[in-house]
């Protein structure tokens, strides 16, 4: 059964379902990591719930149109992976790092980066696209030192 909400900035109905919540429960604990559709998928199935890949990648798309979520495409394979905003939703002005292995998702957005933003405008003549930026390695957490 669907409980109606009414959103009080915009008096908009906004039906709530039971995939909806296990996407927003999903994002809500992986809000410093990209995932996929699959990702959802996944949880969602392990939720017990009926939900089809077509009805996630609708409320994915509808998150990602009101701005809760950001979408980045592989231009090698068209893949899409997704991440949360952020409470300013203001993920447009820096790069972003992951760890390959964990997913965790670093904002670049110090000082000392902002320089190397500058130099690249000023220097190299490229101007970056952020919201789709991304710098893949390992993080401290998942680096493995050799002895």
């Amino acid at each position: 059964m669907n409980d109606k909400i009414v959103c009080s900035d915009n008096q908009k109905k906004e039906y709530r379902t039971k995939c909806k919540d296990l996407i927003m429960s999903y994002i809500e604990t992986h809000k410093n990591e990209r995932f996929s559709a699959a990702d959802i998928s996944k949880y969602v199935t392990e939720a017990d719930s009926r939900t089809n890949i077509t009805t996630i990648y609708r409320n994915l798309e509808k998150l990602t149109s009101d701005g809760t979520l950001i979408k980045t495409k592989n231009p090698a394979n068209d893949f899409c992976f997704y991440q949360y905003a952020g409470e300013d939703s203001r993920c447009d002005g820096h790069l972003h790092m992951q760890c390959r292995i964990c997913g965790k998702v670093v904002h670049l957005n110090d000082r000392y980066m902002a320089e190397v933003y500058s130099h690249m405008a000023k220097e190299l003549g490229f101007k970056i696209d952020f919201r789709a930026s991304v710098l893949v390695g390992v993080c401290k957490n998942c680096r493995i030192l050799p002895i």
